[in-house]
């Protein structure tokens, strides 16, 4: 039974919907129907709430949007949360029921969220999404003056590609000054989450909120331990490459030391300049697309009536990321959009997640979209990856083939030099959730980022700025808003580091594994996911190591004089 017209705002509305469910008789031969019908209701719950969150995000300054928003999770989502975990419960009990193929997963991650479900957790969470959401407005409000003008955070980035040292430094000091400006409101924000985070883990039975989380988030294929493997591959790996990396960037840049402003310039000719508006953005993307694969040309097409927020204003949430609406069949992509290549990676990438959403959308359970979350960033970025041998204009692209040469040598470095970063902060919430002390100060938190900052990020001089270094960890929205959640980037690193490899060899056959494993939605296990695009689930020194030396060995090809 479908509900496209359902109002998730009013309760009255919703309850009889789910009261009916309670009441009506399962048996292992309705067990379908009425699973579907279950479905159906959280696909009308899970779509109006992504309409509410799209209007939050695109003007945190709307006070209507966040009247919605505020009902939204202090009323509707506890009811609705308490009632779909009796309907678990009331599912959990057919005994007899023996699930297909497509519910085996559905049904042990069923059996997870039902027995960490606490209805007394159900106002921190309530409180830590507003909370969450004050975070976004925070950084959202914030801009900087440049030469009179009012920029957003991603404009003023902007000045950190410009060739002039001095122009760079005095950009990248605004942006901390502005960042520092609102230090203790972020210090303050953050240790009030911690103990209601530290509180649910207790109320659910576990001693540790990441005990709490590693369930939560179903990480049924790897342990906290493996993440420790992961990160001294990524010290023994991927470190010294980097550190190389920064060797070359500091010699092209005629420099002895490399600054943190430093690291954002180009070391070979002009800032790459893409676009001047963000249609142009659009219509570049739109081409890649259709050149990577049709059909995934045809998916972006349908974003582009009216699911697409691109351009960087005042007051729009930071960062970018990609809802999907499972009533009408669509995704959305958000994003700040100011000129940069990185916007159009940005782009790529959402567009990955846009097509995991609709290409699982076959699934006939709105719980069997998408996918594992390890599996989703394996969607993203291995579609930045897909899609780099097309970033030439005549192949659909933005650049002349020298920049786009350029251009795929920079994702490449990023790829590099982004993996030790997603080590610091997953280190961070490991340390936070399951090392620190309860009563921890914003001076133990600045001291682990610093401490985490130097292991992995070797290579940039920050005399003078410790402040700004060991405050990175309140510029890291996940933080914040998403828990533990950061690990989930390294993985999928590595498997779509894996399908590029495959794309090098036969990109056509690449891309349909691609293309059958996001199919699949979340009805197998990450490993098996991992399998079905024809990558394995691995992260251990001798993985990362030889995909080191394939992204090594192809950034020379692409730098090598011509």
């Amino acid at each position: 039974m479908a509900y496209p017209h359902i109002d998730i705002l009013d309760w009255g509305t919703l309850q009889p919907l789910f009261d009916r469910l309670q009441a009506a008789e399962l048996t292992v031969e309705t067990a379908g129907a009425w699973l579907q019908e279950w479905s159906d209701l959280n696909a009308a719950l899970h779509e109006g709430s992504a309409q509410i969150n799209r209007a939050v995000s695109e003007n945190t300054a709307d006070a209507a949007a966040e009247a919605r928003f505020n009902h939204l999770v202090e009323d509707i989502v506890p009811k609705s949360s308490t009632a779909n975990q009796a309907l678990k419960q009331k599912f959990l009990a057919l005994s007899d029921y023996v699930p297909a193929a497509d519910t085996a997963m559905l049904l042990k991650r069923f059996r997870t969220e039902a027995s960490i479900f606490r209805e007394e957790n159900i106002p921190l969470e309530t409180e830590l999404v507003k909370q969450g959401n004050e975070y976004d407005k925070t950084v959202g409000a914030m801009t900087i003056e440049w030469d009179g003008q009012v920029e957003t955070l991603p404009q003023a980035g902007l000045h950190l590609h410009e060739r002039d040292r001095a122009t760079r430094e005095r950009a990248w000091r605004l942006l901390m000054d502005r960042f520092l400006a609102d230090r203790a409101r972020l210090n303050e924000l953050y240790l009030s989450m911690l103990p209601k985070r530290r509180q649910m883990a207790r109320n659910a039975g576990f001693s540790t909120f990441r005990s709490y989380m590693w369930q939560a988030y179903n990480r049924f294929d790897y342990t906290p331990e493996d993440c420790f493997t992961f990160h001294d591959a990524i010290e023994h790996e991927v470190v010294p490459v980097a550190t190389a990396l920064n060797q070359q960037r500091a010699t092209k840049l005629g420099l002895t030391t490399l600054r943190p402003w430093d690291m954002e310039v180009e070391t070979e000719g002009e800032p790459l300049r893409p676009f001047n508006d963000v249609r142009d953005l659009e219509a570049g993307v739109q081409r890649m697309f259709n050149q990577v694969d049709p059909v995934l040309g045809k998916h972006f097409a349908t974003l582009r009536d009216g699911f697409l927020d691109l351009p960087s204003r005042q007051n729009k949430a930071p960062g970018g990321y990609c809802a999907s609406f499972p009533v009408s069949r669509r995704a959305y992509i958000f994003m700040n959009a100011a000129g940069t290549h990185d916007d159009v990676q940005t782009l790529l990438h959402e567009g990955g997640h846009a097509f995991h959403y609709l290409e699982s959308a076959r699934q006939p359970l709105v719980w069997n979209l998408n996918g594992p979350m390890e599996f989703c960033e394996v969607a993203s970025m291995g579609m930045e990856l897909l899609a780099a041998p097309y970033l030439a204009q005549s192949r659909g692209g933005f650049y002349s083939e020298a920049d786009a040469q350029r251009a795929y040598a920079q994702k490449l470095r990023g790829i590099i030099t982004f993996l030790p970063y997603m080590a610091v902060v997953d280190r961070f919430q490991h340390w936070v959730y399951a090392e620190a002390p309860d009563n921890i100060t914003a001076t133990d938190l600045d001291a682990k980022w610093s401490e985490l900052w130097d292991r992995f990020m070797p290579g940039i001089d920050f005399t003078g700025l410790q402040r700004e270094k060991e405050t990175g960890w309140q510029r890291k929205g996940h933080i914040f808003t998403v828990p533990f959640y950061y690990i989930e980037y390294g993985l999928a690193e590595v498997g779509a580091m894996q399908v590029w490899r495959n794309a090098l060899h036969d990109q056509a056959q690449a891309v349909a594994d691609y293309r059958a494993a996001l199919a699949l939605g979340d009805t197998r296990p990450l490993p098996a996911l991992f399998q079905a695009a024809n990558i394995r689930f691995a992260f251990d020194r001798d993985t990362v190591g030889e995909l080191m030396r394939l992204v090594s060995g192809k950034i020379q090809e692409l730098t090598a004089p011509n």
